[in-house]
């Protein structure tokens, strides 16, 4: 083995000017090439995959707690928050929840009238993910009395309304066979690109919606739970909560049936459409990685035709046929090397510059972005190189089977 290695170091691939063989460049051009389209696929992928998650979750909560038979924008059937307190605890520490109220709304100005749906959240509501999609306005503060009426109005909802940050317009609230109406001020605008949520999702204060209908701050008509870490822990925490009810309801601590929805059920259309991205980079890295070994096995016949007087000269010495090819196979592997280690590089900063500028744009209204995300995923970044290496030495075992053919005694003077 070492002194295969010894035999391939000593070959050079470069030709008697010391330049780089034209063939040499090629095949490491083409390599680099593979590598930067599948390595910027990946990212891709990962990248869009993570902001719609981002997006979705950010409306529908990654666990829903509602009263069974209950329509969450409705608010005819509450959740009670002391009677969840006990089953909670079987959620990991990092989870958080709070309670929230969907409620229909007509909100009418002097130009126009829309539909929505108003969610009002309690005082614990992690903001952020309305934060980050604010392009007007700021949040307010909502422990205040005056930001009582105050509303984050989408910019899709803004545009149909003909309204703009300060306005105020005026909100029929739907239910109970009734109506009440509300005055109520926008104080920011915000935009995910993500036009099914825009056009409908109105956020509010939880203290808006309790008052209209009557309500304490420990009632809702749901209760979200976030901040977990994998669509694993999604799924494990959703049973054990739904096991925890249940068992709750069966031993009498509880009074009401609770249902359990995990985000993958209640937005099951995107999911199922993310996962179509899957097949799509399968795909394209099923034929890169054929232009790859179609690549290494020409580099590797051109390696041995320039080189069958050499191997002659080895047979003649007593090198083995097994000696000889794993020699030029090593040879072959200095190139695939080459190749990767250029093709890595240039992904990386063409992932890490789109990252940091977003300067490739998108539709928003056919991508839900405004951009093409990129995430560089550095496990996922090893693998496909290991891989690579592993499928590149595999493939080259058979095309190296030629050497054992060429007798020395006919082409110690080959030209």
């Amino acid at each position: 083995m070492s002194l295969a290695l010894f035999i391939a170091n000593r070959l050079t691939l470069r030709s008697a000017s010391g330049k780089m063989q034209t063939g040499v460049v090629i095949a490491v051009t083409g390599i680099a090439l593979s590598v930067v389209v599948m390595l910027i696929s990946i990212a891709v992928m990962m990248g869009f995959k993570e902001e719609i998650r981002r997006k979705i979750m950010g409306f529908d909560s990654q666990l829903t707690v509602t009263v069974h038979g209950a329509d969450s924008n409705t608010g005819t059937k509450l959740v009670e928050l002391s009677e969840l307190r006990n089953a909670l605890k079987v959620l990991p520490p990092e989870a958080s929840s709070a309670l929230t109220i969907r409620q229909p709304v007509i909100l009418k100005t002097p130009a126009d009238f829309s539909g929505a749906v108003v969610k009002g959240m309690s005082r614990d509501y992690d903001w952020e993910f309305v934060r980050e999609n604010l392009v007007e306005g700021e949040i307010p503060d909502f422990r205040a009395d005056s930001t009582l009426y105050h509303i984050i109005i989408s910019r899709n909802l803004a545009k149909d309304l003909d309204a703009k940050l300060g306005d105020k317009i005026d909100a029929y609230f739907l239910g109970d066979g009734s109506y009440r109406t509300r005055r109520l001020k926008i104080a920011a605008v915000y935009d995910t690109h993500f036009g099914e949520y825009d056009d409908n999702y109105i956020f509010s204060t939880l203290g808006l919606l309790s008052g209209l209908a009557g309500l304490d701050e420990n009632e809702g008509t749901q209760l979200e739970i976030y901040g977990l870490k994998s669509d694993r822990e999604i799924a494990d925490c959703g049973r054990e909560l739904s096991a925890a009810l249940l068992e709750e309801l069966y031993t009498g601590k509880i009074s009401t049936l609770y249902s359990v929805t995990d985000v993958h059920t209640s937005a099951a259309l995107y999911f199922n459409w993310l996962a179509l991205l899957d097949t799509n980079v399968v795909v394209i890295l099923t034929l890169m990685a054929l232009l790859t070994c179609l690549t290494l096995v020409s580099s590797l016949y051109i390696l041995i035709l320039r080189r069958v007087n050499m191997i002659g000269i080895l047979k003649a010495l007593g090198a083995t046929d097994g000696l000889i090819r794993r020699a030029f196979i090593y040879l072959t592997l200095r190139i695939l090397a080459a190749g990767l280690l250029i093709g890595n590089a240039v992904s990386v900063c063409l992932i890490v510059i789109q990252d940091s500028t977003r300067i490739i744009p998108l539709n928003p209204e056919a991508y839900y972005l405004d951009h093409v995300p990129m995430l560089l995923s550095i496990p996922a970044l090893l693998i496909l190189n290991i891989s690579i290496i592993v499928v590149a030495s595999l493939v080259l075992v058979l095309p190296s089977a030629i050497i054992t053919s060429i007798p020395p005694s006919k082409v110690i003077n080959y030209d």
